[in-house]
């Protein structure tokens, strides 16, 4: 299938490496065509909160900060800290992947170019068949709800010992304001939400003005990136199963994208592997269902007025939080946190 491969790849942001990754692991000849130079180049806060339930561990070499901890902020109002718990990473996202790829084998071809219909991926001046694998193309082939996310590399000594990701939730345009630490005094710090790109650029730079974090920042430069927030969207390309981003693996309130697309990758080839169908085994994937929970919360979610955004927000401990944000709600471990707080529960319950 492909150019002598077992398997071919069309794509190779997390989704795409971490499939291949599987496959090459288990012994596949797997080839992954990507059409950049170098690997990851889609902005993000390059954030993963959560690495327990990955199928490989993270590269050390990739990992630029680890995270202790979180600051939530509602409307400029702090409402809680996690000072331990969170035991996430910050890393270099395009050396995480490509050193992924070589830990299991991956024939990685770069500057390839797929036109979705023929089948073929252009190498140089040649044409390579495709005959079955994966497509991870990414937001640009997502067929449902996408949102703006602008965000600014900065500079400032008070990025060296930060550890924790800081977020300030504005419940008028239904979307936050993050700052992530990254490469010594380095930081990403963005806003994504329903707004277009022109909108955010102003409210990224009021917010930088005003806010502690950031004033008197130097900034070394400014990307921006759409972000599928729709909910899973399954299907086929060219008989290439459609994998990552591109099928809505993006979790839509809090537009965490790498974890996801990482696990819809290697839940696609494990089925591979045990002979099942893929997109039957992505459908009951636990984190489909919590993309399917999150985009139902966001519906409800924006139908509320501001003020009511803001009250839920406000109300909720941080063990709900963090349980909502990374898609692991657990009812048990709801109702004891909320024991307490009968009309909260019902209200998060009404959500669910």
């Amino acid at each position: 299938m492909g150019a002598g491969s077992d398997y071919t790849v069309i794509g190779g942001g997390p989704a795409g490496v971490a499939a291949a990754y599987v496959l090459g692991r288990a012994g596949y000849r797997v080839t992954l065509y990507d059409m950049a130079p170098r690997l990851g180049f889609k902005p993000c806060g390059r954030g993963i909160p959560s690495t327990g339930d990955l199928p490989f561990d993270i590269p050390r070499d990739s990992i630029v900060r680890r995270i202790r901890g979180a600051a939530l902020y509602v409307d400029s109002e702090p409402v809680f800290e996690i000072e331990e718990g969170l035991n996430g990473v910050i890393v270099d996202k395009g050396g995480m992947l490509e050193a992924i790829l070589a830990d299991a084998g991956v024939e990685l071809v770069r500057r390839a170019f797929y036109k979705v219909g023929s089948r073929e991926v252009r190498v140089g001046g040649s044409y390579r068949r495709v005959a079955g694998g994966f497509f991870a193309g990414g937001h640009p082939y997502y067929p449902g709800e996408t949102i703006n996310a602008i965000q600014y590399r900065v500079k400032g000594k008070q990025f060296e010992d930060l550890d924790k990701l800081v977020i300030y939730f504005d419940t008028r345009l239904i979307g936050y304001y993050y700052v992530f630490p990254n490469h010594g005094n380095e930081a990403d710090v963005g806003v994504g939400g329903f707004a277009d790109f022109d909108t955010l650029r102003l409210k990224l730079d009021k917010f930088m003005k005003n806010n502690n974090y950031t004033r008197g920042v130097k900034t070394l430069r400014i990307e921006g990136a759409r972000i599928a927030v729709g909910g899973v969207v399954l299907s086929n390309v060219d008989g290439l199963e459609v994998i990552g981003e591109a099928a809505g693996y993006v979790l839509p309130l809090t537009g965490e994208g790498i974890r996801p697309s990482m696990l819809s990758g290697a839940y696609a080839a494990d089925a591979v592997l045990k002979g099942k169908n893929v997109r039957t085994v992505l459908r009951e994937a636990p984190i489909t269902k919590a993309i399917r929970l999150q985009r139902r919360i966001l519906d409800r979610v924006k139908k509320m007025t501001p003020e009511r955004r803001a009250s839920l927000l406000k109300s909720m401990p941080p063990s709900v939080h963090a349980m909502i944000a990374l898609g692991r709600i657990d009812k048990r471990a709801l109702l004891k946190a909320l024991a307490g707080k009968p009309s909260l529960l019902a209200k998060i319950l009404n959500l669910l």
